[in-house]
């Protein structure tokens, strides 16, 4: 069995099996929104290690709701979103920014 992790905006991580298809999305910060097409909506993750999974055409939440268009606490969550995503988009630039720069100077010492 072979797991995929991957880190996403707003404090999510993606586990991806890729032995059953099946996607897990758990919330590391206390709270947070991901748009997730499975769900058709914004999934809300009210507490640290909620879970929303999607395996095929079953899908499955743990701590979490899932907010429409026309929701409330819809416009709210679309624009955490966009946050979060120009936040982590900001910071994987600096990481990699970061890192050509320590190869460019291992490339001037040569």
């Amino acid at each position: 069995m072979t797991i995929t992790v991957t880190r996403k905006p707003g404090g999510i991580t993606q586990l991806f099996n890729t032995e059953t298809g099946r996607v897990t999305y758990k919330c590391k910060a206390e709270s947070a929104f991901m748009q997730i097409e499975a769900f058709g909506g914004i999934v809300k993750f009210n507490q640290k290690g909620a879970i929303a999974t999607v395996t095929g055409h079953i899908t499955s939440l743990e701590s979490c709701d899932v907010l429409k268009k026309g929701h409330s606490e819809y416009k709210e969550a679309l624009t955490a979103i966009v946050s979060a995503h120009k936040e982590f988009a900001q910071s994987v630039s600096d990481s990699y920014h970061k890192e050509i720069q320590e190869l460019e100077n291992k490339l001037y010492a040569l």
